[in-house]
């Protein structure tokens, strides 16, 4: 993001703002893996697979958005859906 941003010569501070909050987000989603799901998992195992089945579902929904999206840049259109007439 932040290189994208220098492409399109983002002032400093807008590259400054993304760049601190993509390690934000590493450290955040390292806290919930080990933390929060981590310690779930380990004080009740029983639900071990309900956990592995809810981090595929999210993993097929958001590779399926990234698909549409994709698809609708390289074809020229947004990915919003249009309003109903």
């Amino acid at each position: 993001m932040a290189d994208a941003l220098r492409r399109m010569e983002a002032p400093p501070e807008c590259i400054a703002f993304y760049q601190e909050h993509v390690e934000a987000d590493a450290v955040h989603e390292h806290v919930v893996r080990v933390d929060v799901v981590g310690d779930l998992v380990a004080r009740e195992p029983q639900l071990n697979g309900d956990v592995v089945f809810g981090m595929r579902a999210h993993s097929a929904v958001e590779n399926r958005l990234a698909d549409c999206i994709i698809r609708s840049w390289k074809a020229g259109h947004s990915s919003l859906r249009q309003p109903l007439d």
